[in-house]
């Protein structure tokens, strides 16, 4: 997608430059302008699709990124002068969410080439053995397969079985309560425990440099979008309102922290954009570049040191217990 950003503001950019006289710098039907095949957002559509048939959440990430392409296109036509620049971008833009959509939606369809071509795939005979019933106009392969995403739908919306470690959004960024994956306290003696009681564990604990950072980061982004006009925050945060934002609808569901790898990615982005920031232009002057680079570099180097810190909870390292207790910061991290 941003490659096809680019790619189609320097076509337009030269269509413009070439159709633009002198007399008149605007063009009144300039909504009709086609800027071609984008082969680009076909390959974006085509890794859309296998995001969702990896995860659903893939469905998110495909409209928060076809909104973004709509908003981005409105711009590049304002910003070489075309009259109805918002209407030429709303028309192409839907157009293209279409074309997307289906290059998407035949993508995930392959991605069950295997339960297509079973025999004994869960529900694979559904329409045959339930005539009648479910979607009747579909053909009985992709009827039982529209009979299954009902199944599959329906147990995650209504899974709301207690857990200890279940999680509310409201804490995923700040790590409110991290999954314990396995925890074991050896005493003196076993699994190489030299102190009378040790911990074992593995904890879904995030880098806190990173997502504490990032944290306050995104309060940057939404300044440097909103009133800055940054096209690269609002891409970062376009990211993150497809990964995050869609989990606040199921408050009353079974959800954890660790369902933020989805959109991890984007977390580092955010402070790594900040980062960006600290360290200054190319233009700027060596004293306010040597200074972001002290800065942001302290940063980064506090990102190591946490994560070799932490690193005894990621591998299930034996290590004494009050080592273990010396990282658990906070008491909904126990």
């Amino acid at each position: 997608v941003l490659i096809d950003r680019d790619a189609g503001r320097r076509r337009l950019a030269l269509r413009a430059a070439a159709e633009f006289s002198e007399r008149e710098q605007t063009i009144t039907d300039s909504w009709r302008w086609w800027m071609g095949v984008r082969w680009w957002r076909i390959a974006a559509a085509v890794c859309l699709g296998l995001c969702a048939g990896t995860k659903w959440s893939g469905l998110y990430f495909a409209v928060a990124f076809g909104l973004m392409i709509i908003f981005w296109d409105a711009g590049a036509r304002r910003t070489v002068g075309l009259r109805f620049w918002w209407l030429g971008a709303l028309i192409w833009g839907a157009l293209s969410g279409i074309a997307m959509g289906l290059i998407a939606g035949l993508t995930y369809l392959a991605a069950w080439t295997g339960w297509f071509l079973s025999s004994n795939g869960y529900d694979r005979h559904w329409a045959a053995e339930n005539p009648g019933q479910g979607i009747t106009w579909l053909p009985p392969a992709l009827r039982s397969l529209a009979h299954y995403h009902q199944q599959m739908y329906e147990f995650n919306i209504d899974l709301a079985a207690f857990h200890p470690y279940m999680a509310n959004p409201w804490s995923w960024l700040v790590m409110g309560r991290p999954t314990a994956f396995y925890y074991e306290g050896p005493k003196e003696g076993q699994k190489g425990c030299t102190v009378d009681l040790c911990s074992q564990a593995i904890t879904a604990l995030g880098n806190p440099v990173i997502w504490w950072g990032a944290t306050l980061a995104i309060v940057v982004l939404l300044f440097r979008w909103a009133l800055r006009r940054d096209w690269r925050a609002g891409a970062v945060l376009a990211g993150l309102v497809g990964g995050y934002l869609p989990w606040f609808q199921y408050q009353q569901r079974t959800i954890f922290n660790f369902y933020t790898i989805a959109f991890t990615p984007w977390v580092v982005l955010a402070l790594v954009y900040v980062l960006g920031l600290i360290l200054g232009r190319t233009h700027d002057s060596s004293r306010r570049r040597r200074t972001g680079a002290w800065i942001a570099g302290s940063i980064v180097l506090l990102a190591v040191l946490s994560f070799w810190f932490f690193l005894p909870l990621y591998t299930a390292q034996v290590i004494p217990q009050s080592s273990w207790s010396d990282r658990m910061w906070l008491p909904s991290w126990i």
